[in-house]
């Protein structure tokens, strides 16, 4: 987040994120449903462990809910961590929970350094006013798909996978038969003259 909105954009976020409606997936009032596991719970909270080791702040959430409907099943509320930097392996690692990372910036060279200083490069976001920047700093996060000005609309149609270590090849796109296929080229001549020594 851009350091000049930095505060402001976190309180807000803050707000959201507690309002989020955690629970039972089939009722149509929910908004985040469970994890898939136990083992996919234990990592993520391992994680939000690990956050605090590293010196970073849990804004919000970072704890299981439990009693009622929530002891059926393995819900996590969802979790903000803030004072992070771009070392810590909270920031450098996908963790596939309901947990996000705030850090600040200064300018759109910093942004971009810092997002592609990862092992990884699924998917990126920019949100801006100004269409040239969105272009810009599309075109230099190395990420295999990049939203500008929305999050996670995924038509049909569209080649889905990541750069680096995120994914696994191209999916959901005629390209992901490239994985399944041997390409050959056969060069056939018409021409019944000789061809020079041939």
């Amino acid at each position: 987040m851009h350091e000049s909105i930095y505060e402001r954009f976190v309180a807000e976020l803050k707000e959201r994120f507690e309002k989020v409606r955690v629970g039972n997936p089939l009722d149509p009032n929910t908004q985040m449903g469970a994890q898939v596991s136990q083992i996919q719970t234990d990592r993520i909270m391992g994680y939000i462990e690990l956050a605090k080791e590293e010196g970073a702040r849990i804004l919000t959430g970072g704890e299981r809910l439990t009693g009622g409907e929530y002891d059926a099943g393995f819900f996590i509320k969802p979790t903000i961590i803030v004072d992070v930097r771009n070392d810590m392996r909270i920031a450098q690692e996908e963790i596939f929970g309901p947990v996000v990372t705030v850090l600040p910036f200064k300018d759109e060279d910093e942004v971009v350094a810092l997002a592609n200083a990862s092992d990884y490069g699924l998917a990126g976001a920019v949100w801006t006013q100004d269409i040239n920047r969105a272009i810009r700093v599309a075109r230099a996060i190395e990420t295999g798909r990049m939203w500008v000005n929305t999050y996670h609309e995924i038509p049909a149609h569209a080649p889905f996978g990541g750069y680096k270590k995120s994914g696994l090849g191209r999916e959901t796109h005629k390209s992901m038969l490239d994985a399944y296929s041997e390409k050959k080229n056969i060069y056939i001549s018409l021409n019944e003259a000789p061809l020079g020594v041939f």
